[in-house]
């Protein structure tokens, strides 16, 4: 498969098309997703976690609609009054601030939600591998409370994940994730960079997720979409996308 020719099983997997004031941004923005991941990138104040969250439903935009899947559900359409509750969405989202609960294990946190009802056998399976996926199968049984800010945010993404593929939906689901691999140690994060994205693809598990780290970018192989002051300035191939920014990284490194 050619780099710049998405797979026909990832086409048309979101329209989102909105326009939103929060604090000093006004969003303005339209894109399609058409790869199996892809990175909304830009500086702090750039309007990504208000995107994410918009898709997600936590948001409701002034003016927007966004559409979902080969089937055109509309998930948001505020001209004909269509809002989607969060719970009835084919989106699962790990939030850049991991909320867990803390009466539960990690193995627990992971667990919830996944409520495969067509093929509950497997959960069990699912979630140790999930578990292992983010290495945390030693901490299955530690409560989350006495975690670090890393282990918090592996946990948020593996029950993010682990929802993800449990969906028993007829639409098939988009994984959120916001700043994902915040918080850890740069060899750890390319690890689980590399590995997340072969292994969501064998799970045809399309992603969305926040970055201001060209490197991470690089390492996932994304599409990009590159956002400035609320607006898409650019979306395409990482290599296209990003090309300045890798110079620049490139340079830093020789002068270091």
């Amino acid at each position: 498969m050619s780099d710049n020719q998405p797979d026909n099983q990832f086409q048309r997997l979101l329209s989102v098309n909105l326009k939103h004031r929060v604090g000093g941004v006004s969003l303005d923005v339209a894109f399609r997703l058409t790869e199996p991941w892809t990175v909304l990138f830009g500086p702090s104040g750039s309007g990504k976690t208000t995107v994410l969250r918009a898709i997600a439903g936590f948001v409701r935009p002034d003016e927007g609609r966004i559409v979902h899947g080969p089937m055109d559900r509309v998930l948001t359409d505020t001209q004909n009054r269509v809002f989607v509750p969060v719970h009835l969405r084919p989106i699962r989202v790990a939030a850049q601030a991991a909320k867990l609960f803390q009466n539960m294990t990690v193995a627990e946190n992971v667990a919830y939600g996944m409520q495969w009802r067509s093929h509950p056998a497997d959960e069990q399976q699912v979630l140790q591998e999930v578990l292992e996926k983010m290495r945390l199968a030693t901490l299955a049984k530690r409560r989350t409370e006495k975690l670090s800010g890393g282990e918090r945010q592996r946990v948020s993404v593996a029950r993010a994940i682990a929802a993800t593929i449990a969906y028993d939906g007829t639409d098939k689901p988009l994984l959120l994730l916001d700043e994902p691999f915040a918080g850890l140690d740069a060899i750890l994060r390319d690890e689980l960079v590399m590995m997340l994205r072969e292994w969501l693809r064998k799970w045809k598990i399309s992603v969305l997720s926040v970055s201001h780290d060209p490197a991470e970018c690089y390492l996932l192989d994304a599409s990009v979409i590159r956002l400035a002051e609320g607006q898409v300035v650019d979306q395409g191939p990482v290599e296209q996308v990003l090309a300045e920014e890798r110079r620049r990284l490139l340079a830093r490194l020789r002068a270091g």
